[in-house]
């Protein structure tokens, strides 16, 4: 099989982007690896993408909207069908952030992955399945549908390939572009492209901690993020201007991330350095959500008493910054044995002291 060969050549001030990028990004990560508050962020992101990549096809769900159907709620007053696309949405960042570090993406993936974002919400053609009729995408007139399978599993194969070699953005932006010029479905393309080029993040260590909402910042330049499609897809521009163009968003998502940690507000003096079994525990929390003591002590491969041990500096963290930090707050309940019974609320943990406590997220 052939493989998918992008010929492209950027200018001096890409490189500059990226030495920016790459100097935030460090900035934010040594920041938010030594404090247990990072889940309020993942949430935060994972609603700040749904939300732009679903406005960037007409939806017209709000972002408090969309939070709230994060948090179980019902989005009353808005179509159905714009509904169900921030529904599915979520779900797809919520399939793909449990398979960040996936050490490649399958034919088969890229079908479910539309399964999951076009089910209901999609105005023409079958999910999870190439076209089977010839397209266009407004001025652009996509591939020939006979052609479709074979250059989408050409930009897999690709994918597994030369893209170890370059910068995780650029390769991220590449596989964005070149999945929407393939255009291998009716309807859903942009958002199987858009999901796929944070996975691409994801995969190649960008962000770990999934906290980048990239795009938040493609709706927010939508009329520019349109252009540069049409530079590459229509005119026939050289690649680079559109790696200049995401390289710039990125770093502008970045900004907005670190702007949210310092609204945290002070983290005091001397930062908190996690193991790695808590860290893991961070992780855990963010995707599964409330656990029982017992089932931290599964997951992690350790002992009741060892799952206490590695909750104990997170939460005494906490409770030592409680009069410092704004919007934390500690409740102290009447004690109800001979052990007694505290419980600690904050906006990344929730610890009730007893066998049946549970370890949640913020709200």
């Amino acid at each position: 099989m052939d493989m998918y060969t992008p010929q492209f050549q950027v200018a001096p001030r890409v490189y500059k982007l990226l030495e920016r990028i790459t100097v935030i990004r460090e900035q934010i990560r040594s920041s938010l690896v030594k404090v247990p508050w990072v889940p309020s962020l993942v949430r935060d992101a994972m609603a700040r993408s749904a939300w732009g990549s679903t406005a960037i096809e007409g939806c017209t769900l709000s972002l408090e909207a969309v939070k709230g159907l994060l948090e179980g709620q019902e989005a009353s007053g808005y179509p159905d069908r714009h509904v169900r696309m921030a529904k599915n949405c979520l779900n797809a960042l919520t399939w793909i952030q449990k398979r960040g570090r996936a050490a490649s993406i399958h034919e088969k993936e890229v079908f479910q992955l539309h399964r999951m974002v076009g089910e209901g919400a999609v105005d023409d053609g079958p999910v999870g399945e190439y076209r089977k009729v010839n397209v266009r995408a407004g001025l652009y007139a996509c591939p020939a549908w006979r052609q479709v399978p074979r250059l989408t599993r050409e930009l897999l194969v690709w994918l597994h390939g030369p893209t170890e070699e370059l910068p995780a953005v650029f390769s991220s932006a590449i596989l964005h572009l070149r999945f929407v010029e393939i255009h291998p479905f009716r309807d859903a393309n942009g958002r199987v492209a858009r999901a796929l080029a944070t996975w691409q993040l994801y995969r190649m260590g960008f962000d770990t901690l999934h906290i980048f909402a990239l795009d938040e910042v493609l709706l927010e330049n939508r009329s520019l993020y349109i252009k540069n499609l049409q530079r590459v897809q229509v005119e026939g521009e050289d690649l680079g201007g559109w790696l200049e163009f995401m390289a710039e968003a990125i770093l502008e998502t970045l900004e907005h991330v670190q702007k949210r940690v310092q609204a945290l507000g002070p983290l005091g003096k001397e930062p908190m350095a996690l193991t790695l079994r808590q860290e893991r525990l961070l992780r855990l929390l963010r995707e599964r959500g409330p656990l029982a003591i017992r089932e931290i002590a599964r997951a992690l491969r350790v002992t009741g008493p060892g799952a206490h041990y590695a909750l104990r500096p997170l939460l005494q963290r906490r409770e030592d910054r409680v009069n410092t930090v704004p919007g934390f707050a500690m409740r102290r309940c009447k004690r109800s044995n001979s052990l007694g019974e505290r419980r600690i609320r904050f906006p990344s943990i929730r610890r009730e002291c007893s066998s049946t406590s549970k370890i949640r997220e913020p709200s």
